[in-house]
């Protein structure tokens, strides 16, 4: 019964679109410096967060929280983001996402990031402006239909006769 009233909680605080807004494009997460430990950790490495990177995360992290009112969202959601960048120099939108993501959950917005269960990512350039909107809606668990089911079994069925 638990269950069920935290899982009716969350299609309440989604019944509609939520939007949020950051005033900049927040770092990815190839900005992350690895160095390598004498002492091994689990994995061998270490992730160190440069001083300018951690500040810009934290202030994404402060902006999303000055927008959003009420518990974090633990039902599967589909986000749409729209970068505003204001040039043309190369980024990796689904490595700002993965900083995006982190950032939703630390600003108390979503309960994990692994309730992402659909994410739409564009891009515009807008000379001399910088920013991000963010829509967050309840995930249509209907888009997988028998049709996309039966592709994928009659693909693999096709990949292990070979």
């Amino acid at each position: 019964m638990m269950i069920i009233s935290i899982f009716n909680m969350g299609i309440y605080m989604l019944k509609n679109v939520r939007k949020y807004y950051l005033s900049f494009v927040p770092p990815s997460k190839a900005n992350r410096v690895k160095i390598n430990l004498r002492a091994y950790t689990k994995s061998g490495k270490r992730y160190i967060v440069p001083k300018d990177v951690s500040l810009k995360i934290n202030k994404a992290i402060w902006e999303l929280q000055n927008q959003h009112k009420g518990k974090p969202i633990s039902v599967p959601v589909h986000i749409k983001a729209l970068f505003i960048l204001p040039n043309k120099r190369r980024r990796d939108l689904d490595n700002i996402m993965k900083t995006l993501g982190d950032c939703l959950v630390y600003a108390g917005i979503l309960k994990d990031d692994n309730l992402i269960f659909k994410q739409t990512l564009e891009k515009k350039i807008v000379k001399d402006l910088e920013g991000v909107v963010i829509e967050v809606s309840m995930y249509d668990e209907k888009e997988l239909n028998d049709k996309i089911i039966t592709e994928i079994k009659n693909y693999k069925a096709g990949i292990d006769g070979i």
